[in-house]
């Protein structure tokens, strides 16, 4: 989910952006917004539209397809890791037998056999040293990448549905557009269903 914080952010933009278009008569990417000057007083929506961006963002086909995709991801290095902590309890286990023979050894005083086995618990205790780094650096290099991957796919879901706001709010012949849950007032138009529906219409 992302946070308010983005989603003020982005809002803000936008309506800057929109507003400037207005104001100057400039073009908005490739496409020409001319202010209304004879704009109807009786507009019920008082040149403002309203999103719930959170609603938004979480119903955009966008949105799921990135989430089963990162959940996919994430299961496979799962998986992976698990492996990779079964080996290292197995090393673990070796390391536990190989103690318990060095302990009779010594008992008998086979110090060939006493040899023999120190040379192989080290051998072992290594392995299980560089099993355990490599657990813990394929375990941070996968939070790092699902964070990249939420990242991005985050960017280009509000990329999206930046077009389809300004797509309406041209429509409709408006210059700001608020988020529903952070402006109270007595006028506006609520679009949040109908970004909705766009965004799954295409």
């Amino acid at each position: 989910m992302v946070s308010k914080k983005v989603f003020l952010l982005l809002l803000f933009c936008f309506s800057f952006t929109i507003c400037c278009a207005f104001s100057f008569e400039i073009p908005i990417g490739n496409t020409p917004i001319e202010r209304n000057v004879e704009k109807s007083k009786d507009d019920a929506s008082g040149g403002i539209l309203f999103v719930d961006m959170e609603k938004v963002f979480n119903s955009h086909p966008m949105t799921q397809m990135y989430k089963k995709e990162i959940k996919e991801f994430a299961n496979t290095r799962k998986n992976v890791i698990e492996g990779m902590v079964q080996e290292l309890h197995s090393l673990e286990n070796q390391a536990q037998n190989i103690n318990l023979k060095f302990v009779q050894a010594q008992s008998e005083n086979n110090e060939q056999f006493i040899n023999e086995l120190s040379k192989q618990f080290e051998d072992i205790k290594s392995l299980i040293g560089e099993q355990k780094l490599k657990i813990i650096d394929l375990s941070s290099r996968t939070k790092n990448e699902i964070a990249l991957m939420e990242e991005k796919n985050t960017a280009s879901v509000l990329k999206n549905i930046e077009l389809l706001l300004k797509e309406v709010s041209k429509k409709q012949n408006v210059d700001v557009v608020l988020d529903k849950q952070s402006v109270l007032t007595g006028k506006g138009k609520d679009v949040t269903d109908e970004i909705i529906k766009m965004a799954k219409d295409r």
